[in-house]
């Protein structure tokens, strides 16, 4: 896994995981929205997207919907979120999404899910 498409508003977090991704010798990109995570898709074709539940006006469901969509193949991806995990792993599940992390999580958790999504796309 190689390129990971960041999708979070709290600039902090975004930055935080863009280092800590980036470390690990990924191509790390961040969208403070859904609209530009789509629209970076012309120039950036991510292996693996961490979504952020709550990201207006479009959710992180709603974005990963669209990023799929636009793309060609399937594309992993972990939701991170401060809503209780219960209420959207429904929602997720029927759009394909296995992995949820609830914030706040650890970054070893999250570079372990990242790459379990990665391969199950692949598969």
């Amino acid at each position: 896994m190689g390129r990971i498409l960041v999708v979070e508003d709290e600039e902090i977090l975004a930055e935080n995981l863009k280092t800590f991704l980036g470390r690990r010798s990924h191509d790390v990109r961040i969208a403070q929205d859904g609209k530009q995570a789509i629209e970076m898709l012309e120039s950036f074709a991510p292996d693996a997207v961490v979504l952020d539940y709550g990201l207006a006006p479009m959710n992180g469901l709603q974005t990963y919907t669209e990023i799929l969509r636009r793309h060609a193949r399937n594309i992993g991806c972990v939701v991170i979120t401060g809503y209780p995990l219960e209420m959207i792993s429904c929602h997720a599940n029927e759009q394909g999404i296995r992995h949820l992390l609830g914030k706040p999580f650890g970054l070893g958790e999250l570079e372990h899910l990242l790459e379990r999504s990665a391969e199950d796309a692949s598969r």
